[in-house]
């Protein structure tokens, strides 16, 4: 019947936003220490391949989840507001009985009052971590304001900075390279662009299941202690992808790609030889 409420069950077929946001709170579990980077693996290796909501929920049923967290973070916060208005209390009792005690001393200024103090503005780093999707995220925004578009030739992303081709500004017959380290710096020269060059538009990427195949990047691809090496965006072939690329210490490597919206194209896990 229409308008009825969607029912789920542990049988309900799983969704490719369902994987990708169990292997988020895994990556968050993490980061955290709630689980070991094997557990990480192998919770995330089977979080991609889970067919049901059921089966993700046993790979996250054990974890506290940000909602726990959110509420120990609000009890603490009520603490410290109580604790700084008792100190606020005592300090002005404290400064009247010194001035009752003193006849010629100067009268003491009045408490400050915890609500009074306004907060110190956050410092926030000039650099982003561009091989994360967060750090993609915010990038895909601070172009979009910068030039006012989210079309490219082709992007490529390393930990901490960023390179962009692109139509050149003054005519699409030219392209222009930008290299970006928390702020964008075109280069000073133009080389000539084909007519026929598809774009890629950044905001068609969704970060969301980018997230989740970075995630599982070790996982997927054969790789212990996988690191992201490079991100690669482009219209290759005429058709728009991603492309991932890690390693660790020990020289493994291997890849995947992607569609924008992601979907698997390929992927290319490491083989011990």
């Amino acid at each position: 019947m229409s308008g009825s409420p969607t029912t789920t069950s542990t049988r309900t077929r799983a969704r490719d936003v369902d994987r990708s946001d169990t292997c988020a709170v895994l990556d968050t579990a993490l980061s955290d220490g709630q689980i070991t980077v094997d557990e990480h693996a192998n919770r995330t290796a089977a979080a991609m391949t889970a067919t049901t909501l059921g089966q993700l929920d046993l790979l996250v049923r054990d974890l506290q989840k940000a909602t726990l967290r959110n509420a120990v973070a609000k009890v603490r916060r009520i603490d410290k507001i109580w604790y700084l208005a008792a100190a606020s209390t005592i300090f002005a009792g404290l400064i009247g009985y010194l001035t009752l005690s003193a006849d010629d001393s100067p009268p003491a200024p009045p408490p400050v009052s915890p609500q009074a103090i306004e907060p110190l503005a956050p410092i926030v780093g000039s650099t982003l971590d561009t091989v994360t999707a967060s750090g993609i995220r915010e990038f895909i925004t601070r172009y979009n304001n910068k030039f006012g578009t989210t079309m490219i030739d082709s992007a490529n992303f390393y930990d901490g900075h960023a390179s962009v081709t692109r139509a050149a500004a003054v005519s699409p017959n030219l392209k222009e390279d930008i290299d970006f380290r928390g702020g964008f710096t075109p280069s000073e020269s133009s080389t000539s662009r084909a007519a026929s060059t598809t774009t890629f538009d950044l905001a068609s990427v969704d970060i969301d299941k980018l997230a989740g195949y970075l995630a599982g990047a070790s996982a997927n691809l054969n790789v212990p202690d996988a690191k992201v090496s490079h991100i690669g965006m482009s219209s290759s072939s005429n058709e728009p992808r991603i492309s991932i690329y890690v390693d660790n210490d020990l020289g493994a490597s291997a890849s995947m790609e992607l569609t924008p919206d992601g979907r698997p194209i390929r992927l290319s896990p490491f083989t011990p030889r």
